[in-house]
């Protein structure tokens, strides 16, 4: 799963990039054709960011790769339990529109910096870094969106599946082990099998959520194969430094505490 997730976010940042320097060198031209800030301002408040931004700069490559990658990832799975046409359709509906809705508010983005940086006086690369610099299109913030949202999509699946399997069907905690593996992963890594009960009772929200934002990880029945986790070092670390490892929380009891 790390991969496709890995290779679906370099493209989609990639073609943002591409995307982001055609809008800047169409207002440089305008700027080269002589129009006032004002006018160049009314252009682009009357701009479509449907039609321009996903259109004439392509951005909608951007969608199209991301949504190749959901069947990338879909195909990538093992289906242990019953899920029908029907709710595989609704799910990748679902990621349709939220990555549609996403990409038209990364465009939004990049037209409020360009008016503000217009309405400011700056051009050239001085416009291109106020553009870049905004938090809304930090690539590692972009990464850990699109990240999250393939990741959910996978363990969206997963959970269809769980309602076909005995109460009983016992789980592994699945995906990597590297340095990107945050503290409530490798407990859940080392965890012993457990039922769909113990794991709602002892990780909250992990079933869905997984370890937090843009995790890879994933909940899968006992017998899957291509089970890569690697438990007895996960283990080995959290016996090691129990005191860092007994704090670590779900991402529903670190929203749970913040909220009481």
């Amino acid at each position: 799963m790390d991969q496709i997730i890995d290779g679906a976010v370099s493209d989609y940042l990639n073609q943002l990039e591409e995307s982001k320097e055609e809008f800047i060198k169409d207002i440089q031209e305008l700027q080269d054709q002589g129009l006032s800030t004002e006018q160049i301002l009314g252009v682009l408040g009357a701009l479509s960011i449907a039609d321009y931004w996903l259109g004439d700069v392509l951005m909608r490559n951007a969608i199209e790769n991301y949504l190749k990658a959901t069947s990338t990832m879909l195909d990538d799975m093992v289906l242990f339990g019953k899920i029908t046409e029907t709710q595989l359709l609704a799910l990748r509906k679902l990621q349709e529109s939220t990555i549609l809705n996403y990409t038209q508010s990364l465009g939004d983005e990049v037209r409020l910096g360009i008016s503000e940086s217009i309405a400011s006086g700056f051009k050239g690369n001085r416009l291109r870094q106020q553009v870049s610099g905004r938090v809304g299109l930090n690539a590692g913030r972009i990464e850990g969106i699109i990240g999250m949202a393939l990741a959910t999509y996978r363990r969206s699946i997963n959970t269809v599946m769980f309602e076909s399997l005995p109460d009983d069907t016992q789980f592994w905690y699945n995906g990597p082990l590297d340095d990107k593996t945050r503290p409530i992963c490798r407990v859940m890594i080392s965890a012993q099998p457990l039922t769909r009960d113990e794991i709602e009772t002892q990780f909250p929200g992990a079933l869905t959520d997984g370890g937090g934002f843009n995790c890879r990880h994933e909940w899968v029945p006992l017998q899957t194969p291509n089970s890569n986790a690697d438990r007895d070092k996960a283990s080995e670390q959290v016996y090691e430094n129990q005191k860092k490892f007994t704090n670590a929380k779900t991402l529903q009891e670190y929203y749970r505490e913040r909220s009481t």
